[in-house]
Parts: C-alpha cells; sequence; structure tokens
C-alpha cells in the first residue's frame, strides 16, 4: 500500500517535472532562432517589426512560455501583411516547442511543407479555409501528439495517406472540402481516441472500410458529397455517435439493421443515394431529432415503431418508392417537419396527425393518398401544407381558418369539392394555391382581408360568381390565376399588376364594367395583344377599336403607327379640344398608358414631381435622352427618360425611343426593368420606369468604395440575373428578343445590388420568318461581337458575346480591353485568373465563392469565341448555373489559367 502511494507521488512530481520543464526551457533552439523565423516570414507589417525585432513574443498572436520560447500561434484572419508559404516560416525547423498553430484563414498558399512534421510538440494544427495545394505530406505521421487537425477548405488533393493512422492521440480530423480522392484509408479505424471525422465534399470513391465502425468513441461522422460505393457497413459499433452523415454518395443495397440500436444517435443523413429495400425499424433511435432518409430507392411500408419517437424533429422520406398507408404518426410529440412527399403511399391520413401541435411543415404531395382531408386544426404552429398532387375528394374543413400561422396551403391537383371556406383567419398566408380541383360557389370576400397574400391560384374549378370587388385592397398580392373557371362580371387592376390574359382566359362571362368605380379589362382575345397582355377598354362597346390602336400602336413599326401612337396620347387632349399646355389643369388626366400601376398618374403629376423636368432631377444621360428621378404624389419613386424637343425630331432617336416601349411591353422578368407608363406626344416623350437605387453596375464598378462592397457572392448573384434575363430573352418569349447593346452601363442595380437588364433602344425581335440583317451598328464599342464588323446579321449569339465581356468586366472591376485584344497570345492565355480578378477584393478563399468565380470565368472565355458558332446559348449558360456545375474540379483555384479557361473541351458548355 505505501509502495503504491509512493509510485503515485512520484508519478504526479514526474509529470509536473516535465510540463514545468517544456514550459521554462525550450529543447532545442533558441528565441534568438525563433525571432528571425518569425521576422523572415513576412506576416507582419512594419510597424511590428520596428518595434519588436528582439521580443517577438509580443507580435499579435505570439504567446511564448517562461523561456520566451514560443507555444502558440493563432493568426487566423487578423495580421496578415502578405501571402507567403508555410514553408519560409518553417524554415530551419525554428519552433521546438510549438503546441498550438492556427492560421484558419490566413490566405496561405503553397504545399503543406515536411518540415511540418518537425513539430514533435505540436497537439492543435488548423489550416483551414486557406489555398493551400499540393498532397499531405507523409511527415504529419510524426506528430504523434495532434489532438486537432483541420485542413478543412483547401485545395489539398491526392490520397488520404494511411500514415494518419499512426496519429494514437488524435480527437478531431476534418479533411473537408478538399480534392482529396482515393479510398478512405482503413488505418484511420486504429485512431480509437476520435470523436469527430468529416471527409466530406471531396472525391472520395470505394467503400467505407469496416474498420471505422469500431471506433467507440466517435460522436461524429460526416462522410457526405463524395463517391462512396458499395452498402453501408454494420455500424453497430459506433456506441457514442450523435451524428451520422453519408448523403450525395453512390451507397446501394440496404440500411443495417443495427443502425436502430444507435440510442444516442442525434441525426442520420443518408439523402441522395442509391439505397433499396425497406426501411428498417428504427424504435431504438430514443435520442433521434432528424432522419433524412430522401432520394432513394427505399420500397415497402414504414414501420409502425416510428411513432414512437418523441425526439424527433425533424422526418423526410421523400423521393422514394414506399407503398401503402401512412402509419400513425401520433406519438411525435415534438416533430416540426414531415416530408413524406413523391412516395407511392395510398389509403387515408392518419387523423392523429392533426394533434402535432408542433408541426412547421407537413409535405404529403406527389403520392395516391385519397378520402377527405381531415381536421387540421390542431396544428397550431404549421407554417407549410403541401397535399397537392393527390386523390383528394370531399370538403375541406371549416376550421382551417383557424390556421393563424400558416404562409403556404397547396391543395392543388386533387378532386376536393364544395364551396371554398372562409380564410379570413390565415392572417400569415402568403401562397393559397387550390387550383386544378372541383370547387364550386363563389370566392370567399374575406380573402380581401388577407394583407400578406402574396400569391393566389383558383384556376381549374367551378367557381363562379363575380370576382370580389377589394381585390385591389390587396396590396401585397403579385400573383393571381383564375383561368378556367365560371366567373362573371368585370375584373380590376390591383397592386400595380400586369395580368396575362392567361390568368383569366377560360372564363367566358367576364366582362368590363366602367361603373364600378376603377379600370376594368375584358377577358376576351380581341382585347389582348399577341403576347396575351390586356389592355384598358373604353366605357362603352363602340370603343374597344380603341385597343386594337394600342396593340397596333406597340406592335408595329411603320410609320403609319407611329402617327396612330401620337394620336392615341393626344386623344383626351383632342376629346376636350385642349392644347398641350392646358393639361396641366387637368387633374389624373389620362393622357398615356400605364403598366403595373394604378392607372392615375396624370401628366401634371409628372411635371410637378420634376419641377418641369428641371436639371436638378436630372441623374444621367443615355444613348438618347435625359433620366430624371421622380418622387410621385402616391409617394412611389420612379425613373423618367425623356427625349429633348430637338431629340424628338430626329427620327434615328425617335424610333429608338419607340422600340424602347415595344419591345419592354412584351417582357416581364425579375431581371429586366419594369416599365410603368409612357408618353409618345409631338412635343413630349417619356418612359416611366422602376428606380434603381444604386445605378449602374459601370458606375458601381468605377467607385472604390462600391466595388469593394460588390463582394464575389454579389458578383456573381448579378451575372447570374443577367443570364436569367438573356435566356428569357432569347428562349423564353414567343419570339426571340435581342438587346444588341449588352453593356455594364445597361445593367442597373436595387438597393439590393440586383440586377436588371436596361436600356432596350436598340432591340430587336429575331423573326424566324423575316430578314435578320440589320441596317445600321447598333451597340457599344467594346462589346460589339467580332463578326459585325464583316456581317450585318444579326443573332443572339451577339447579345451572347455582349454578356461575356460584362461577365469578365464584372469579374475584373475594369472593362477587359487588353485581355481580349490578345486573347490568342501565349502570355496572355498563361495568365493565372487569380491575376486579372479585380485587385480591390481579397482572392475568393470560401469553397462557394471560389466555385462562383471560377464558373463565370468558365462560361465568360466560352461567350468571348471569335465564332459565334462556338458560343454557348444563354439557354446552356442558365443549365450551368441550375445544375450548379462545377468546372476544372481537379485543379486548385490558384492553378487555373485564361488557358483552362479557353478551353472548350474542359468546358463542355457549347451549344
Amino acid at each position: 500500500m505505501e509502495f503504491s502511494i509512493s509510485f503515485y507521488i512520484f508519478s504526479v512530481a514526474a509529470v509536473i517535472a516535465v510540463a514545468v520543464g517544456s514550459w521554462a526551457s525550450p529543447v532545442v533552439g533558441s528565441p534568438e532562432k525563433e525571432a528571425k523565423a518569425l521576422l523572415e516570414s513576412g506576416w507582419w507589417s512594419g510597424e511590428y517589426l520596428n518595434s519588436t525585432t528582439t521580443t517577438p513574443c509580443k507580435l499579435p498572436g505570439v504567446t511564448c512560455n517562461l523561456a520566451a520560447t514560443i507555444t502558440h500561434i493563432s493568426l487566423h484572419g487578423g495580421s496578415l501583411y502578405k501571402l507567403n508559404n508555410l514553408g519560409r516560416f518553417l524554415n530551419g525547423s525554428s519552433f521546438p516547442n510549438l503546441v498550438h498553430l492556427d492560421l484558419a484563414g490566413f490566405g496561405l498558399t503553397g504545399s503543406i511543407p515536411p518540415e511540418m512534421g518537425t513539430l514533435s510538440k505540436l497537439t492543435h494544427l488548423n489550416l483551414s479555409e486557406n489555398n493551400l495545394t499540393g498532397e499531405l505530406p507523409l511527415s504529419l505521421r510524426n506528430l504523434s501528439q495532434l489532438v486537432t487537425l483541420d485542413i478543412f477548405g483547401n485545395c489539398i488533393n491526392g490520397s488520404i495517406p494511411p500514415e494518419l493512422g499512426n496519429l494514437n492521440s488524435l480527437v478531431s480530423l476534418n479533411l473537408s472540402f478538399n480534392y482529396l480522392s482515393g479510398p478512405i484509408p482503413s488505418s484511420l479505424g486504429h485512431l480509437f481516441n476520435l470523436t469527430h471525422l468529416d471527409i466530406s465534399y471531396n472525391e472520395i470513391h470505394g467503400s467505407i472500410p469496416t474498420e471505422i465502425c469500431s471506433l467507440s468513441k466517435l460522436i461524429s461522422l460526416d462522410l457526405s458529397y463524395n463517391s462512396i460505393v458499395g452498402q453501408i457497413p454494420s455500424l453497430g459499433g459506433l456506441d457514442s455517435i450523435n451524428q451520422i452523415d453519408l448523403f450525395h454518395n453512390h451507397f446501394n443495397g440496404t440500411i443495417p439493421t443495427d443502425i436502430c440500436s444507435l440510442s444516442t444517435l442525434i441525426s442520420l443523413d443518408l439523402s441522395y443515394n442509391s439505397i433499396v429495400g425497406q426501411i428498417p425499424s428504427l424504435g431504438g433511435l430514443d435520442s433521434i431529432n432528424q432522419i433524412d432518409l430522401s432520394h432513394n430507392h427505399f420500397n415497402g411500408t414504414i414501420s409502425t415503431d416510428i411513432c414512437s419517437l418523441s425526439t424527433l424533429i425533424s422526418l423526410d422520406l421523400s423521393y422514394n418508392s414506399i407503398v401503402r398507408q401512412i402509419p400513425s404518426l401520433g406519438g411525435l410529440d415534438s416533430i416540426n417537419q414531415i416530408d413524406l412527399s413523391h412516395n407511392h403511399f395510398n389509403g387515408t391520413i392518419p387523423t392523429d396527425i392533426c394533434s402535432l401541435s408542433t408541426l412547421i411543415s407537413l409535405d404529403l404531395s406527389y403520392n395516391s393518398i385519397v378520402g377527405q382531408i381531415p381536421s387540421l386544426g390542431g396544428l397550431d404552429s404549421i407554417n407549410q401544407i403541401d397535399l397537392s398532387h393527390n386523390h383528394f375528394n370531399g370538403t375541406i374543413t371549416t376550421d382551417i381558418c383557424s390556421l393563424s400561422t400558416l404562409i403556404s396551403l397547396d391543395l392543388s391537383y386533387n378532386s376536393i369539392v364544395g364551396q371554398i371556406p372562409s380564410l379570413g383567419g390565415l392572417h400569415s398566408i402568403k401562397q393559397i394555391d387550390l387550383s386544378h380541383n372541383h370547387f364550386n360557389g363563389t370566392i370567399p370576400t374575406d380573402i380581401c382581408s388577407l394583407s400578406t397574400l402574396i400569391s393566389l391560384d383558383l384556376s381549374y374549378n367551378s367557381i363562379v360568381g363575380q370576382i370580389p370587388f377589394k381585390f385591389h385592397h390587396l396590396t401585397s398580392l403579385t400573383s393571381l390565376n383564375l383561368a378556367y373557371n365560371n366567373l362573371s362580371g368585370g375584373i380590376c387592376i390591383f397592386n400595380q399588376q400586369q395580368l396575362d390574359f392567361s390568368d383569366l382566359e377560360g372564363n367566358k362571362d367576364l366582362c368590363f364594367d366602367y361603373e364600378i368605380g376603377c379600370h376594368c379589362f375584358v377577358a376576351d382575345p380581341a382585347a389582348t395583344d399577341n403576347q396575351g397582355v390586356i389592355h384598358k377598354v373604353e366605357p362603352h362597346s363602340q370603343k374597344i377599336r380603341v385597343i386594337v390602336v394600342l396593340v397596333s400602336v406597340i406592335l408595329a413599326l411603320s410609320s403609319i403607327v407611329l402617327i396612330a401612337i401620337f394620336y392615341i396620347c393626344g386623344c383626351k387632349n383632342r376629346k376636350h379640344t385642349q392644347p398641350l399646355g392646358e393639361i396641366n389643369t387637368t387633374k389624373n388626366g389620362d393622357i398615356f398608358s400605364i403598366w403595373n400601376y394604378d392607372g392615375n398618374i396624370a401628366y401634371k403629376d409628372i411635371l410637378q414631381a420634376t419641377e418641369d423636368f428641371d436639371i436638378r432631377y436630372c441623374i444621367g444621360t443615355g444613348g438618347y435622352g435625359s433620366v430624371y428621378k421622380a418622387q410621385l404624389p402616391n409617394g412611389r419613386v420612379v425613373a423618367l427618360k425623356k427625349l429633348h424637343t430637338s431629340e424628338i425630331e430626329h427620327p434615328v432617336l425617335s424610333k429608338s425611343f419607340i422600340n424602347e416601349v415595344k419591345a419592354l411591353t412584351t417582357l416581364r422578368h425579375r431581371n429586366i426593368v419594369r416599365l410603368y407608363g409612357f408618353c409618345l406626344h409631338k412635343k413630349c416623350m417619356f418612359l416611366i420606369y422602376e428606380y434603381m437605387e444604386r445605378g449602374s453596375l459601370f458606375c458601381v464598378l468605377n467607385n472604390d468604395v462600391e466595388a469593394m462592397e460588390l463582394d464575389w457572392r454579389k458578383r456573381v448573384n448579378i451575372i447570374q440575373g443577367i443570364v436569367n434575363a438573356l435566356c428569357y430573352m432569347h428562349h423564353g418569349c414567343t419570339l426571340p428578343i435581342i438587346h444588341r447593346d449588352v453593356t455594364t452601363s445597361n445593367i442597373l442595380l436595387n438597393s439590393e445590388l440586383e440586377a436588371v437588364v436596361a436600356d432596350f433602344g436598340t432591340a430587336r425581335l429575331l423573326d424566324p420568318n423575316s430578314s435578320t440583317q440589320s441596317n445600321i451598328l447598333a451597340g457599344t464599342y467594346g462589346y460589339i461581337a467580332p463578326e459585325l464588323a464583316y456581317t450585318i446579321v444579326v443573332t443572339e449569339k451577339c447579345d451572347v458575346y455582349s454578356f461575356g465581356v460584362v461577365a469578365l468586366e464584372t469579374l475584373m472591376g475594369k472593362h477587359p480591353k487588353e485581355v481580349l485584344s490578345s486573347l490568342s497570345s501565349p502570355s496572355t492565355q498563361n495568365l493565372l485568373l487569380t491575376e486579372i480578378l479585380d485587385q480591390r477584393l481579397t482572392p475568393p478563399r470560401s469553397r462557394s465563392a471560389v466555385h462562383g468565380v471560377v464558373l463565370v470565368a468558365s462560361i465568360a472565355f466560352a461567350c468571348l469565341n471569335a465564332n459565334p458558332r462556338y458560343r454557348p446559348t444563354m439557354e446552356g449558360v442558365s443549365k450551368k448555373f441550375i445544375d450548379r456545375w462545377t468546372p476544372f474540379a481537379d485543379h486548385c483555384f490558384h492553378e487555373i489559367s485564361i488557358g483552362h479557361l479557353m478551353n472548350p473541351q474542359a468546358l463542355c458548355i457549347n451549344g
């Protein structure tokens, strides 16, 4: 006994002595060597070097022991003076007592040097979120005391060294978001102290080694977003596991049955694989919060013991082939989200689902569920209900109107009958879709009290009666579809919205009624233009010819139409026998056409708002006319583009002005500037646009302060907005529209830095039955496609080239004229992408930012191909954004050159 106590005291004393010794004096090296290595690293600015030449322990982020040797270096995000690599820092292995090295987000480049393995006392190594390249050095196996190794978010490639299995002290290993390939080495199963293993977002293939499943201390296992194959091995040995993420791989086979024995498991995500068979019993997952088995090939039924998981918060089994009836779910006392959509469930909804008072989202869409929708009044916290694309019948229970937290309700594509119940209690509702059912009766008038409603779709039913007059009170409503019902009476414009005929067609008894006190529209094809846009109808049926005249104004190009346009704009003046100067006395006179507006803006309002177009309100000049900012009496701020008197008389400018009206009245897209209205008169011509607070992309890029606010994510979003607009113009219109002047000056930004395409003065319809030749060269020098120098044929590929210039200019922060003029030069093609990016911003570091920049650059150079045949279409470009295409996945960001970006075989984007 005495011997044991003495031995224990001796052991403790020895440990203390070792600890004190390591603190008091370095094993090798000296403070002078460490000081030299730190100061030669170039990581601190001159102000620190001048004051701390002999005292490196005073440098920011550096901690020393009592002997003045360095033990901790933590510099993430703080003291970077210039980019450098680790090789210079570790020159001569100058830090023998270093235990903690944290350089996360420090902008490091180059590879991890072999000298890293000489830091024998290192316990914490964090090199995450840098731009490190190359392979993991084998010398890392020498860091036997390492507890944490974090290399997340770099460009490391090659395979995972099996030698990492020698790091017996390792507790946390994070190699995620790199380019690692090859299999997971079985030697990682020897890391018996490991609690966190993250190898996600790499290019790992092969199967999971069974040795990994013996790590009894493992708390978190993340192997998601790889190419791992085979069956998931037995996981029963993970006695401490909380989280398992294996989603987005190529697993097949069935789920191991012993997974239900993991009583400590909190989150299980096996989504986006090819797992088959029946979902095993999950009743033993006593601590589970989240289960996501979506996007697999599960079949069979759900085991009934799933309802015993009282801790479950989220259950997603969507996109499988599960059959039979949904089991009782009443025992899910903590559930927030249930998604069983896109399966083969049949039978009825279990009635106890309405007792789930914590449920926020319920999605049972795209199944074969039948019967009546049960009472849902007990869903006190529900935000979203989607029961669409099933076989529900019967009526909707009236207690649905008590769901005051409901934001989205979708019951479309069913066989529900009866009248739509009162919905006035849905105080938070934004979207209601009851389309493609058998509803009859009238539209409940209390819908007009839903002040938060944005979208309402009642199409393809048997609803009768008139459209409630108070719809125009719904100021938030932006989408209304009442097509294919049995509605009658008139319809009012509301919320400055332009209605398509398709939103009202199929209601044969809808008509206009000028006596109801608002502008009304007729649901008759004779009152619409060939784009389906419904225009204002005069109060008497004899005046429907006015609509025909207005339509011809919008669509015709001849001089006769121009005269007709002038006639319509001045028709009210002539009707009252007033000259233009007397229009000012007519309050809210309706002398010009208004889209997306309340229809009550008068010429007098415009004059008052701009003080007769005073120069103080002018905010710029365009290719023709001046642009003014005006605040109208209702408080809305708009932009006015006005032709001066001398410009009105100029036939080319006048034609461009009318051309812009014609183009914009056919376009409706969130990334195309909105035209509120226009006035065409022989003495006054102007357009009314939505006002874009941040001005043009050109001006923002040329202002250092604003350009630095435009980070990489925002720039990629701007490019995607332009892509969306051009794709719609080229491929989403009845006749394609070519802009012909896509420049950064014609890209406008709102307060949220979202982009819209503007200035359609040179735009033209691309009619396949007519000539595509252009008599004049339209566009802006520096953005015009090269083929227009020797041909007058205009195609959508001209816009594609201009877009490529704009995309590259957005990344570079300036017009790429030097790059464009020497694209075929080897010296230009050898330039690195990082060398041409806007130097006012730090290089992109996060995985998403790097991906976005490389994607845009790849697309930009494909669009700049001198041969229009090999340029992509805007539809092809849009698909790359939608598919989240990852170009040059096998390249490190800092290694990508212009030559790489110009390689069409690597891009696979032509067409």
